[in-house]
């Protein structure tokens, strides 16, 4: 089977650090070499360099933390998703945790451009003890009209297996043909964020700190939350802007390196 892009990323942990101990990429996904904005947890940046996705392009990623790794991961940019004549943008995540792993994924905007059909499907192997924190964004792109929504359609699903075991199955289908800004849709709003919390330490008394802060959160955002079958915490927001689901994100991410691992928030730098 081929791909577009291949990327395999594997994380261990040494005296105390992570390292990076194998990396295999080829075609339009890259990685860059692994920078500690935490003195014991690398943050990697997925590249793409061929600029964008393009009809029938598919990709495949594999992220695989051995016992006790922390790993923070992003992306260098947006996904853009161009027009697709043929063929819809395929992307497939695979993400492995080991037990007291833990891997805070947080890529970039998926940007979907008119007459754009994208796929992506994330599937998740974890340990009871292992922890997942993944957020995710979807906005409309550029059309040469000016109206929003001009895109087809996104497809996007989300499996946890936890200790062997489908635990969580997310499927989140966007189609403009059926109208984008009535109830059950986007309800007037045009950017949407998902954000995944799996973890051992989200007690119900986090939980209800949790709640107490999102009293904070802007009003100018319509936002949920629900609890899933596994300790943890899913998130909605619906916004007009990316900025305003980043503030979000930003908050809660802090909020739990604070309250689970005593650590500082890490500020992913990009220019």
């Amino acid at each position: 089977m081929s791909w577009s892009g291949l990327l395999q990323c594997t994380a261990v942990e040494k005296n105390g650090r992570t390292v990076i101990s194998d990396c295999y990429y080829e075609g339009a996904l890259k990685l860059t070499r692994p920078v500690y904005l935490h003195p014991s947890q690398p943050t990697i940046y997925l590249i793409h360099v061929g600029g964008g996705y393009v009809d029938g392009d598919r990709y495949k990623t594999e992220i695989m933390l051995q016992e006790g790794a922390h790993l923070i991961a992003t992306t260098q940019s947006a996904t853009k998703i161009y027009k697709t004549v043929k063929m819809p943008v395929q992307q497939y995540t695979s993400v492995y945790l080991d037990d007291q792993s833990v891997l805070e994924f947080f890529p970039d905007p998926v940007i979907a451009y008119e007459k754009a059909q994208f796929y992506q499907e994330m599937t998740v192997y974890m340990k009871e003890s292992s922890t997942f924190i993944y957020g995710d964004i979807i906005t409309p792109g550029w059309s040469e009209s000016g109206e929003l929504f001009r895109y087809d359609w996104i497809r996007s699903k989300l499996k946890i297996y936890y200790e062997d075991n489908l635990k969580l199955f997310d499927h989140l289908y966007l189609e403009t043909s059926t109208g984008m800004t009535g109830i059950l849709q986007m309800e007037g709003y045009t950017h949407f964020g998902s954000l995944f919390v799996i973890s051992p330490f989200m007690t119900q008394d986090l939980l209800q700190k949790f709640e107490s802060m999102a009293a904070r959160f802007p009003a100018s955002v319509h936002l949920g939350w629900s609890i899933p079958m596994i300790p943890g915490l899913v998130i909605r927001v619906l916004a007009h802007e990316t900025h305003a689901i980043e503030t979000i994100f930003q908050m809660i991410h802090q909020f739990i390196r604070e309250e689970c691992f005593q650590e500082e928030p890490i500020f992913l730098r990009k220019y």
